[in-house]
């Protein structure tokens, strides 16, 4: 019979070979960039002998608010290119949970919940 003891030491090892896997996939990564490049943003697909290599580049932004608050007006409306969205506050709905049921159901028709991935955090005596 398998021990949860088991199951914890099986874990640790199966992350160590992810670990070691994703470590020499990145290493494989790197050289193939070496060896065909990469656009500064934007990709391109190489053939090689009936095998497809797409290299990516990207280039990651933010925004700072308070910058663009007080440059915004300077850029016609149309050509802002900025958009604002709703994003759902979960500290904020939980407290209407707790604290207000009515305002919660009624805020919770717009809201689509799910069940996420459990997590398992396993560490080895120190």
């Amino acid at each position: 019979m398998t021990t949860p003891t088991d199951l914890a030491t099986d874990w640790i090892l199966a992350k160590q070979a992810e670990n070691a896997a994703r470590d020499a996939r990145i290493q494989v990564e790197k050289e193939i960039i070496e060896a065909l490049g990469c656009e500064e943003e934007g990709s391109k697909t190489h053939d090689l002998d009936g095998i497809k290599v797409t290299i990516t580049g990207k280039i990651n932004r933010t925004l700072d608010p308070a910058a663009w608050e007080s440059i915004a007006r300077k850029i016609p409306a149309h050509l802002r290119p900025v958009e604002y969205k709703p994003a759902l506050d979960i500290k904020g709905l939980r407290y209407l949970q707790k604290h207000n049921p009515d305002l919660y159901l009624m805020a919770s028709e717009a809201i689509t919940a799910k069940p996420g991935k459990p997590s398992v955090s396993v560490k080895e005596g120190e």
